[in-house]
């Protein structure tokens, strides 16, 4: 029997049909049962023999053929097409299950969510407490409507069950009966326990309600700022460190027309706030320098992945979603190009969380959206994205320039004002120089700017002005 259905291992049955090359390909992605293939093959034999028997007894016997080959080379070849049909309905049957599949999962994803959504804020939970019985006869209310306890209350204490919705047990036992999946669950934690962001109010300073204008909180001015002023510079000398052991000793010597002088800190003369600000402001520019220098090669990779995705823009996930179907079902599918369209999407995704900063609170899904509408993607067109590679490119590149300049001014023992300075120690000079750089980053693409769109960079407007040179 296994003869006719595997004639000298070719595949083909004794009827010459044979079931799809991708058959093992569906069974496993659940499109097919495993013995589709040998039911297939069954059906195929039975409706073989079938169909060669019944071709054979409606044809007339009175054709003069002179033999029977004729006769029964007709039966057999609707024999052969007959045999062939059940092989060929295993693709219409993988796509009626995949569905149905996709039916029945959009089914479950709604009875899940509504279950979920039915249970949410809902007492799940008891908090023990102690507390005493309460005695209403210990109560009065006076004409004020007042109502107040006017004797001890003897109740015995006892432990109390209050009622009480925990959202971290709702959303585990979810979790844990399929309602919703991880990454709903990291996302139902952070609306149900937002993270609240510290506010610093500097000295002085004050938090006003934007809307209404009501004063929130006022921090005070630190405890220097309300002595006198010559307090503060001898404390910035060292108070009773300095060679004025008071603070009468120093007002003493300063009447005295002693030429005193006066230090408002350590090296540098700046006090210890503004050189901790320069501290940051240093380590902040290294670091930021060296996030981007990662970021530049994910650059250069989403540039080389872009050479190879498939076309972007409107509709392109749809196609994607279309290419990983047909893919799946076997179907002759570019896998270069899908594949390089799918690593595309998910670089974006990474660029897109690399572009808040470390430090400055929760990223809100609106705030993803933005940042992923600000980096190359597959949903925006070619010329879009190489622009936005372009321009992101060239940006993070000047930042790294920037901050290889304000090293090197670290490093040196020259002043930007022309004095000298100690090695490794920033003055304030830093913020010159950023302002410095950036003015020139301006000019220059200023100059490129117009020069690539045929303007004239001293924004000269009348006759002559778009004819440029802009080789």
């Amino acid at each position: 029997m296994d003869f006719l259905k595997d004639v000298f291992g070719s595949g083909m049955n004794i009827f010459g049909a044979s079931a799809p090359t991708n058959t093992q390909r569906m069974i496993d992605a659940g499109l097919l049962k495993a013995d589709a293939g040998e039911k297939a093959q069954s059906q195929s034999l039975m409706r073989g023999l079938l169909g060669a028997g019944v071709s054979y007894l409606a044809q007339p016997q009175n054709q003069n053929y002179g033999s029977v080959t004729p006769y029964i080379g007709k039966a057999l070849q609707a024999g052969m097409e007959a045999a062939q049909k059940p092989f060929d309905n295993m693709y219409d049957k993988a796509k009626q299950n995949h569905a149905m599949n996709q039916i029945a999962e959009e089914k479950l994803a709604k009875e899940n969510k509504s279950k979920f959504e039915s249970g949410l804020f809902q007492n799940n939970a008891n908090i023990k407490g102690l507390a005493r019985q309460a005695d209403p006869r210990l109560e009065r209310t006076d004409v004020n409507g007042v109502t107040s306890q006017v004797a001890p209350n003897f109740n015995p204490i006892q432990q109390t069950s209050t009622p009480t919705f925990d959202s971290a047990k709702y959303l585990k036992d979810s979790l844990d009966k399929g309602l919703i999946d991880s990454e709903e669950y990291f996302k139902y934690k952070k609306l149900l326990n937002p993270t609240i962001d510290p506010v610093n109010v500097a000295d002085g300073g004050a938090l006003v309600n934007p809307q209404t204008g009501e004063l929130i909180y006022e921090n005070p001015k630190n405890e220097f700022e309300k002595t006198s002023n010559d307090f503060r510079v001898w404390n910035e000398m060292g108070g009773p460190n300095s060679e004025h052991k008071t603070f009468a000793e120093y007002m003493k010597q300063k009447g005295s027309g002693i030429n005193v002088e006066v230090n408002t800190g350590d090296k540098g003369g700046d006090s210890k706030y503004v050189r901790d600000e320069l501290d940051k402001l240093f380590i902040t520019s290294q670091n930021d320098a060296s996030a981007l220098n990662i970021q530049l090669q994910d650059l250069q990779q989403m540039e080389r992945l872009m050479s190879q995705a498939n076309k972007t823009g409107a509709g392109a996930e749809t196609v994607l979603g279309l290419q990983k179907i047909a893919d799946r079902l076997g179907f002759d599918v570019d896998t270069t190009g899908m594949g390089a369209t799918e690593a595309m999407r998910a670089l974006s995704n990474k660029l897109a969380l690399g572009m808040r900063k470390a430090g400055s609170g929760v990223m809100t899904d609106k705030d993803f959206m933005v940042f992923l509408e600000s980096v190359p993607g597959i949903k925006n067109s070619a010329e879009a994205n190489r622009r936005m590679l372009a321009w992101t490119r060239e940006t993070q590149k000047r930042q790294i320039e920037l901050s290889k300049r304000i090293r090197a001014y670290k490093r040196s023992d020259k002043s930007i004002y022309g004095g000298s300075k100690t090695r490794g120690v920033m003055d304030d000079g830093v913020y010159d120089l950023i302002n410095d750089y950036w003015a020139e980053v301006t000019e220059e693409r200023k100059q490129t700017f117009f020069k690539e769109d045929g303007l004239d960079p001293n924004g000269n407007e009348g006759p002559g002005a778009f004819e440029v040179d802009r080789s």
